[in-house]
């Protein structure tokens, strides 16, 4: 039902009840100055309803009926609200960045830092090669330049399935890393 002008009934009612608006906003510990406008228009609402509804009046006291229609409308206002934080923001990458009329959003977002990247890979490196032998470290490192299995059993003059187990004890060892 929208909102309509009060009649002088309607406006008397409302008044005389006005405190179920501040009783409802200390019940659901809403400040008075962030969330009185959210929920009054719900209070006149109901205000309306039950002075026009005579079935109304008979099934509910009218406290219920205004305390339903303000939760209603703060509902509405925490839905709205949360609406409004998942909509995208468009912004276009040839707009500057702010405080910056040399540098657009194109060139913000276009990667990651190249030597925030290596110092991350060092660093993971290093966590890596304090939990293995120095021989698996250089197997690891033989690995990561593209030596096959092959190459690297040659060149620690071991068998192929030693090699193998090797890895499988660096990836059992890194795991294991991953889980500290």
């Amino acid at each position: 039902m929208p909102l309509c002008e009060l009649t002088q009934k309607q406006q008397d009612f409302a008044e005389e009840h006005h405190n179920l608006v501040f009783a409802f906003l200390r019940d659901k510990n809403l400040r008075h100055d962030d969330f009185y406008d959210v929920i009054v228009f719900g209070y006149l609402r109901a205000v309306q309803q039950y002075c026009t509804r005579a079935e109304l009046r008979q099934r509910f006291s009218f406290s219920t009926i205004a305390w339903r229609k303000m939760t209603d409308d703060l509902y509405k206002y925490f839905k709205t609200q949360m609406r409004r934080s998942q909509i995208a923001v468009m912004v276009s990458l040839e707009s500057p960045v702010r405080g910056s009329e040399s540098m657009t959003m194109a060139e913000v977002v276009s990667g990651p830092d190249r030597t925030l990247e290596q110092l991350d890979a060092s660093f993971l490196w290093e966590d890596i090669s304090a939990c293995l032998t120095r021989e698996q470290a250089d197997m690891l490192h033989q690995r990561a330049d593209g030596y096959t299995t092959r190459e690297i059993a040659a060149r620690h003059n071991r068998r192929l399935g030693e090699i193998e187990d090797v890895f499988t004890d660096i990836q059992a060892s890194v795991c294991g890393l991953c889980l500290v």
